[in-house]
């Protein structure tokens, strides 16, 4: 089987979903896919190629096309998805030349740009679906114009796809109910074994622990307000930009909130950072919010099995992104989504008693087994038989 997965964004950036993509192309070389990434070119490529693994992986080949994206090695004032575009549909066409059973695709705009020209080679597009972007557009305050740009491009993308993938069940069944391709397959994200060997032998269970973006969607300003009310708490942070506008934002809340020293705030690092902050804390936090269906209800974060497979104890809000995977009191502690009152008796239960937590934390190791990048390659795979049949 011959796939083309295309990710026209910038690799070099320190993103979850670059993370995300590196794993998934490695374990669909490694389960006998042959797989071509259409990647962006920019100075230092094949240093960040090595870094995420994706170097020297049989059945994995790697094509780098112009692209004009601001980032590490491509100093460019803007970003502009028409050069990547011209160019990997280029690239695509010299591929399908030789040979491909499918076309990979998880970006809406170039989904849409390339839809109608894969048809007229006979290939089948599949999409990725990580979210509804017009409804986050909504959400976040887009004008109303925008919005119903993007509506009309996710009509044509979802109803156009020979296959639709989503990251999350809740995500998987609105793509069915929206009139997506069925079944819509189910590939959430995965976890590197090297997590699953945290041993945690100097765990603290007074030490709560966040690694993640720090966006107001993220919920650390709710994880924050939750260890003002719990004083014996606590607290270190991995994530962001330090001084960027979230990190300041954050660090004026935690000075109004007289955190003082029980916050310890580090900018986002490598997944070494994160094992290493996960083999440390007792508890790790998956704050989110309810407020946007892109958190509540379509994602599946790579910081929810890190933690489950280091063997912390985890606490979620009761959405169903969290619900799909968890279960209150049997691998997890589910508390009521922007309630920093519910977080704090939930962070106290578990401070409480530690011998619930090493529970937890046992348990939700074991379900974290079950989510890792070979699963996901599976359906990938499975997807491709059946688009291309």
């Amino acid at each position: 089987m011959r796939l083309a997965y295309l990710y026209p964004e910038h690799l070099g950036r320190p993103d979850a979903r670059v993370l995300q993509v590196a794993a998934t192309c490695r374990a669909l070389a490694r389960s006998g896919v042959e797989l071509h990434l259409i990647c962006g070119w920019f100075g230092g490529l094949e240093r960040r190629l090595g870094e995420l693994g994706l170097r020297g992986v049989p059945g994995l080949l790697v094509h780098a096309v112009a692209m004009w994206q601001p980032g590490p090695g491509l100093r460019v004032p803007f970003a502009w998805g028409g050069l990547y575009n011209v160019n990997a549909w280029s690239e695509l066409r010299r591929l399908a030349r030789h040979g491909l059973d499918a076309v990979l695709v998880r970006h809406l705009k170039l989904a849409a740009y390339l839809l109608p020209r894969v048809r007229a080679l006979g290939l089948p597009l599949i999409f990725e679906a990580h979210e509804f972007f017009s409804q986050t557009a909504a959400e976040e305050g887009a004008p109303p114009d925008k919005v119903a740009a993007m509506q009309t491009m996710e009509r044509q993308v979802i109803l156009g796809a020979q296959r639709v993938i989503a990251i999350s069940s809740p995500l998987a069944l609105a793509l069915e109910e929206f009139g997506a391709a069925t079944p819509v397959a189910l590939a959430p994200s995965g976890v590197e074994e090297r997590f699953f060997e945290v041993d945690g032998g100097e765990r603290r269970y007074d030490l709560a622990a966040y690694a993640g973006g720090l966006g107001p969607w993220k919920g650390v300003d709710l994880l924050l307000e939750a260890a003002a009310q719990v004083p014996e708490l606590k607290l270190e942070a991995l994530g962001g930009r330090e001084g960027g506008a979230d990190w300041q934002r954050l660090k004026g809340l935690a000075d109004r909130l007289a955190l003082g020293g029980r916050l310890s705030m580090r900018p986002r690092a490598g997944q070494d950072a994160v094992r290493e902050l996960l083999s440390r804390a007792g508890i790790a936090v998956w704050p989110g919010t309810g407020r946007q269906r892109i958190a509540a209800e379509f994602t599946s974060p790579l910081k929810l099995f890190e933690y489950l497979a280091a063997g912390c104890a985890v606490i979620a809000p009761r959405v169903p992104a969290a619900q799909s995977v968890l279960s209150h009191g049997e691998n997890a502690l589910l508390f009521e989504p922007d309630d920093a009152g519910s977080l704090a008796e939930a962070l106290r239960r578990l401070l409480s008693s530690p011998q619930e937590a090493k529970a937890l934390g046992r348990a939700g190791r074991e379900l974290a087994r079950g989510y890792n990048w070979r699963a996901r390659a599976e359906v990938i795979k499975r997807v491709m038989a059946e688009a291309s049949a």
